[in-house]
């Protein structure tokens, strides 16, 4: 095999070039750190100069004005002294002044003074002119001779700006230094321009640069020859995994260097000694993996992958008719939660064992699910297939208890058929899994065979929750109200809120149907906060069709009314809709007591205190006790319709219903009468207290409009 010495020299080359890159990068951030740590400096020391030599003006200043309050000079001899001294000689008929840099500030540095409404009293070229309104040249929302003044005014100050520089036609930084002399109303500026003072960082930046030019050729050669060194042993490294690639199993010469570059080649050719067996392991690994991709590896019979493999081959291999059985068995979550799963695993693999020991080649086992068998048989005779695998589970059972697991075991068993229930593995596995379901649904044990009812149940149930969940989110559910009327009165005293569905797909459905699919689909939470919205939503439209006084009856579910979300959403509905909380009953029926007395209290404490009345519904039908009655502080009772029916012809009936009335006149509790649908019944409720009636006999469930 050739190699190529390319990637020796451009690892090299890489390598190389990286350390140079790193020195050169490093040296010049020093470099100009430096530069500018010294420009700084110097531009800090010019600073003070143009300080300084405002204060010897203003001792000069100060010198000749207390001659003039001697009286041994005149004040205009004496102003014209201080000018010729700071600056120099007026030139006569040219306006100018003879700079001559008694006081040194710089090549191009002079003194200015203005008066305090920006008069040149002292320049060198613009005496006896305003400049209050010179600008800088770089911003020209700047006055700069007015900021001078107000530095001065303010105890003296620096002013930065940019201007013209002599004998250009650049524009360059200045600096000036402002203080303010009261008695003649002067502002005394000296300035410079950066550049004089920072002159000197220029030699030092030049220095620098050739300081670290020499010092990159230098360190350059020096890094070289150490990449160089280094990269040897490990392109031979690079080299050697080449032919690894290629089979060849070659070390590599060891090195004389006495570094952990030894240790690299080493281990590398520690590596190749070992990566042929290493190769095979993985080819064993790879077989094993293979066969778990196919194989449960609880009970090593195949798994879905396995049997679809296999039904796949028989079935273009040309198998005529054929069937796929499901075996579940039955509890195997029970025996898990209460046994464990080791015991439930353990019976798992019983099964495998029993199974794999069948001798027939017209049946092929596979577990496709954690506690289902799929069998694949060729037999087509649908009574013999049945004799077969009744057969089949008898003596799996007496296997079972032959181990001494010491349980009762049982199993469902459900069919499709090829090819009148599915020509594919996909078709039949879903219908055997309808038929499986099915069979579980109605808990029976014996071979439950596909048909189109199964699917049109299945397709059913599922059509019901999609749309329950559509009706529920596009309020279709609507609400209509049974008036409770008080007989002796005639007066609504208030109504009760029932749910009504009129599907745009399925029609109209009636309660007995989608009440249970939404309790077996867990839509309960979102289905009973829709209908709290919705009625309180409603009341203001109630109470204009009724009265001022009516009240409103909700169904709330055992399950919501324990449900975390229950009294959160009950408040956020009641802060929203402007409903007085005292008119809303909440109906519950007698189930929830089986349930945490302890906790239905607090809850019924709670609502309570949002003044929400609470009505035992549909008593006399489920967990009816008088001791809840004592223990729970209810506000009402409804006595329910089944009860009412049986009042005249059975006397035994009334008295418990007399009774019952009594109770909640001892308890203060209101008492509804539900399902009064005869003139006879109502008499006969007349003979009692009770005074409230639900019912045909004087309202329908009506919608609100």
């Amino acid at each position: 095999m050739k190699h190529d010495n390319s990637s020796h020299s451009h690892l090299t080359r890489e390598l190389i070039l990286f350390f140079i890159l790193l020195l050169s990068i490093s040296s010049v951030i020093i470099g100009l750190t430096g530069y500018y740590i010294a420009k700084g400096e110097l531009n800090k020391r010019g600073e003070q100069i143009l300080k300084n030599s405002v204060i010897q003006a203003l001792d000069l200043i100060e010198s000749e004005y207390a001659k003039i309050e001697s009286g041994t000079e005149k004040r205009e001899d004496a102003q014209e002294r201080i000018k010729e001294t700071l600056l120099g000689p007026m030139i006569e008929n040219e306006g100018v002044r003879v700079l001559h840099h008694n006081i040194d500030l710089g090549p191009n540095g002079y003194f200015i003074i203005y008066d305090s409404r920006g008069n040149e009293v002292m320049h060198p070229s613009l005496e006896g002119q305003n400049v209050l309104d010179v600008k800088d040249f770089d911003d020209e929302n700047r006055f700069l001779v007015q900021e001078q003044i107000d530095a001065a005014k303010n105890g003296g100050g620096y002013v930065y700006y940019s201007w013209w520089l002599p004998h250009t036609n650049k524009i360059a930084r200045k600096i000036s230094y402002c203080e303010y002399y009261a008695p003649w109303d002067w502002i005394v500026v000296s300035t410079a321009y950066e550049i004089d003072f920072n002159r000197a960082a220029n030699i030092i930046l030049l220095v620098i640069i050739l300081t670290i030019t020499a010092l990159i050729f230098f360190v350059s050669w020096i890094i070289i020859g150490f990449v160089r060194n280094v990269t040897t042993p490990i392109i031979a490294i690079v080299r050697g995994m080449e032919r690894v690639t290629a089979d060849e199993y070659i070390p590599v010469e060891k090195t004389h260097r006495k570094d952990e570059t030894v240790q690299l080649i080493d281990g590398y050719n520690h590596m190749i000694a070992s990566l042929k067996e290493a190769r095979e392991n993985i080819a064993r690994k790879n077989r094993y993996i293979t066969h778990l991709a196919f194989h449960d590896d609880l009970t090593d019979l195949p798994n879905r992958h396995g049997i679809e493999a296999h039904v796949r081959a028989r079935l273009e291999k040309g198998c005529e008719a054929a069937s796929m059985i499901q075996m579940e068995i039955h509890g195997l979550k029970i025996i898990n939660s209460t046994l464990g799963y080791k015991q439930g695993d353990r019976l798992l693999e019983i099964i495998g064992t029993y199974f794999t020991g069948i001798d027939n080649p017209l049946l092929y086992f596979a577990r496709t699910s954690s506690n289902e068998f799929t069998i694949w048989t060729e037999y087509a005779d649908f009574q013999e297939i049945q004799t077969l695998f009744y057969d089949l589970r008898s003596s799996l059972k007496e296997y079972i208890n032959r181990q001494g697991f010491g349980q009762i075991i049982d199993m469902h068993l459900a069919m499709a058929s090829y090819p009148a229930h599915g020509k594919d593995f996909g078709k039949l596995y879903e219908r055997v899994s309808m038929a499986m379901k099915a069979a579980k649904d109605t808990n029976s044990l014996n071979l439950y065979e596909y048909n189109q009812d199964i699917r049109t149940t299945i397709e059913n149930e599922l059509s019901m929750k999609r749309y329950l969940n559509k009706a529920i989110i596009e309020k279709e559910i609507s609400v209509h109200y049974q008036a409770q009327v008080n007989y002796s009165t005639k007066k609504v005293i208030g109504v009760e809120a029932l749910a009504r569905w009129d599907s745009k797909e399925l029609g109209n459905v009636p309660p007995s149907v989608f009440i249970p699919a939404i309790n077996s689909q867990n839509l309960v939470n979102e289905f009973s906060n829709y209908m709290i919205y919705k009625v309180l939503s409603d009341y203001s439209k109630l109470t204009e069709k009724y009265n001022r006084d009516i009240t409103v009856s909700i169904n709330i579910t055992p399950s919501y009314f324990m449900d975390k979300n229950f009294l959160v959403d009950l408040q956020n509905a009641l802060e929203k809709y402007p409903m007085p909380p005292g008119k809303l009953t909440l109906e519950i029926t007698e189930d929830i007591f089986i349930s945490d007395f302890e906790k239905i209290n607090e809850i019924i404490d709670h609502l309570h205190r949002l003044k929400v009345r609470i009505s035992i519904d549909d008593f006399g039908t489920g967990y009816s006790s008088l001791n809840y009655l004592t223990k729970i502080d209810l506000d009402e009772m409804k006595i329910d319709k089944s009860f009412i029916n049986r009042i005249l012809e059975e006397p035994r009936t009334f008295h418990i219903f007399e009774m019952l009335c009594s109770i909640a006149e001892v308890y203060g509790y209101d008492i509804v009468a539900e399902g009064v649908e005869t003139d006879l019944q109502l008499e006969k409720i007349k003979s009692t207290s009770l005074r409230i009636i639900q019912g045909y006999l004087f309202s329908r469930p009506d919608p609100l409009d």
